[in-house]
């Protein structure tokens, strides 16, 4: 299935955009992850095509957090909130708040993830006021969990609304459990940044790279566990080099099980890394790896595809949007055939460097060029009516 699924008449439709565009997302910044970021995004591009955005969430603010910018950020807490609160605690702070602001929108745009109560609180009150709404799907739903989000966005209760996801992965249960079309509307992005850095020269060690939160999930540790298996398959002589950034509850675990390992002498744990830092560490690298199983889609990994590093994978994640197997990198069948995958590269890197340039000459099909005009299209399929811009 293709990329963009949306028909191409309401792709043509999406001439003139509306005007006042809500953004949600229970989850935002300061907290870092594919829908943060991607809400960040979509909201910059559409404010620089001369829409009002708002984005509304359930996250608390930087604690230094400055207003200002291109569109408006409003955080619904509780009024005794200090920080980043988690948003799966929202409990209605501001419900009158949430009304004024979806009665005032041309079209409600929400991102929800498994547990979403803020977006779907949203897309309730959308269908209460008669504004005409979508919902893009961000995670990977496990066994019969699509069922209670179906429900949570029954016709009943949020009226007819326009559904999507970012990849085929997230699609598929989704039309299962709500009989309803779902179109992939997936991560847009940008890959001139991520060929700016100049790569490094000369011998360097093979470099693994991968950066996300430090969840279950994410499967950090299992990765770990990948790492020792590729380093004790490789010549003891072959310098190998592996960089996990990222933060957040199995940080410490991670810490603890290089430790016990006796991987500290190659394996870096630095934390959290801006996205120009990023830049910056995959141009010394030569594959990124994605250990999560349930990955809906992978900015992270699209990023590191951009900059041209090979990428690895769990085949049947959202990678597949834009990874193809022996083409973009890799996608493993299990983790013992992710090792086998990363132990074949660093042995004849002559396949990675094929890889990259690939890579770097190719853009994906994801870029920012097709997503905003399908986003826009999905607004109208909805039901939004176009509005001349200022």
């Amino acid at each position: 299935m293709s990329v963009l699924t949306l028909p191409p008449e309401l792709v043509r439709a999406a001439r003139t955009p509306t005007s006042r565009v809500l953004l949600v997302a229970d989850s935002y910044l300061p907290r870092l992850g594919g829908i943060e970021l991607h809400v960040r995004d979509l909201a910059t591009r559409l404010s620089e095509q001369g829409h009002a955005v708002t984005v509304v969430t359930a996250t608390g603010a930087f604690p230094d957090e400055v207003p200002g910018g291109p569109f408006r950020v409003i955080r619904l807490q509780p009024a005794d909130a200090l920080g980043v609160v988690d948003p799966v605690l929202w409990s209605g702070a501001g419900r009158a708040e949430l009304h004024e602001l979806v009665a005032a929108a041309d079209v409600v745009h929400a991102h929800s993830s498994v547990v979403s109560p803020l977006s779907w609180a949203t897309l309730r009150a959308a269908h209460r006021l008669g504004v005409p709404a979508v919902v893009t799907v961000h995670s990977m739903l496990p066994r019969g969990s699509a069922v209670p989000l179906a429900l949570a966005l029954s016709s009943r209760r949020a009226g007819s609304l326009r559904w999507t996801a970012v990849s085929e992965a997230v699609a598929a249960p989704l039309r299962r459990a709500t009989g309803a079309p779902v179109a992939l509307l997936p991560n847009g992005i940008d890959p001139a940044p991520w060929r700016g850095v100049p790569r490094s020269s000369g011998s360097e060690p093979f470099t693994v790279v991968t950066a996300g939160r430090f969840a279950a999930r994410k499967r950090v540790l299992p990765l770990l566990g990948v790492l020792r298996d590729l380093r004790a398959s490789l010549p003891h002589d072959l310098p190998l080099r592996a960089v996990l950034v990222g933060d957040g509850p199995q940080h410490r675990a991670a810490r603890a099980f290089v430790q016990r390992h006796d991987m500290g002498d190659w394996v870096s744990l630095p934390g959290r890394r801006t996205r120009p830092e990023l830049a910056e560490l995959f141009a010394t690298a030569d594959v990124y790896v994605a250990p999560a199983v349930w990955e809906s889609f992978g900015l992270a990994a699209l990023e590191a595809r951009c900059a041209g590093l090979a990428v690895a994978g769990m085949a049947g994640s959202g990678l597949g949007e834009f990874v193809t197997d022996g083409v973009e990198g890799a996608l493993a069948r299990d983790d013992r055939h992710l090792a086998e995958v990363l132990a074949a590269w660093a042995l004849e890197r002559g396949r990675v460097d094929a890889i990259r340039r690939h890579n770097v000459t190719t853009d994906p099909r994801v870029t920012w060029e097709r997503v905003l005009p399908a986003t826009l299209a999905a607004y109208e399929a909805a039901g939004a009516r176009p509005s001349l811009r200022a």
